[in-house]
């Protein structure tokens, strides 16, 4: 596992990617169509610069729309067409919030194990469920991410 500061650079890495595709959606004909249509270019003139049949890019097309291209033969299309093709994960928030979010969650789950957690006061309460968060964010410990 990686130690905090190659962590947080990887966060890093990952929130500027974030934010720079946010708004990039897929097109409702996948990427393939799209670029092949924005580009005048026919289905058979793709395949004669990727080295395969009309069809197989007519298949490529249907497969990346249901989900089932693969990323190579993502690679290699967008290359035969002058492009590069680009395979990311884009977080729902910065990573922090996501570490975050998972040990306020965890903290809630310890609280409900203490019975007696219940009966403190409100205050009292929110420290201990603040404490435990900033705990577990500090520790992350092997079982961080594992599901109840």
């Amino acid at each position: 596992m990686p130690d905090f500061l190659q962590r947080r650079r990887l966060a890093r890495i990952l929130d500027r990617s974030a934010d720079r595709l946010s708004d990039v959606q897929k097109p409702e004909k996948g990427w393939i169509a799209t670029m092949r249509l924005a580009l005048g270019m026919s289905a058979e003139q793709v395949a004669k610069r990727k080295g395969v049949s009309r069809n197989a890019v007519y298949q490529a097309e249907r497969s990346e729309l249901d989900g089932a291209v693969s990323l190579k033969q993502m690679e290699k299309t967008a290359r035969a067409m002058g492009g590069r093709f680009v395979y990311a994960f884009v977080p729902d928030a910065p990573i922090e919030q996501l570490k975050y979010q998972q040990a306020l969650h965890r903290a809630h789950t310890m609280a409900g194990q203490h019975p007696e957690f219940a009966s403190w006061p409100a205050g009292e309460q929110q420290d201990w469920i603040d404490d435990t968060a900033a705990q577990q964010l500090h520790d992350m410990p092997s079982d961080f991410w594992d599901t109840e």
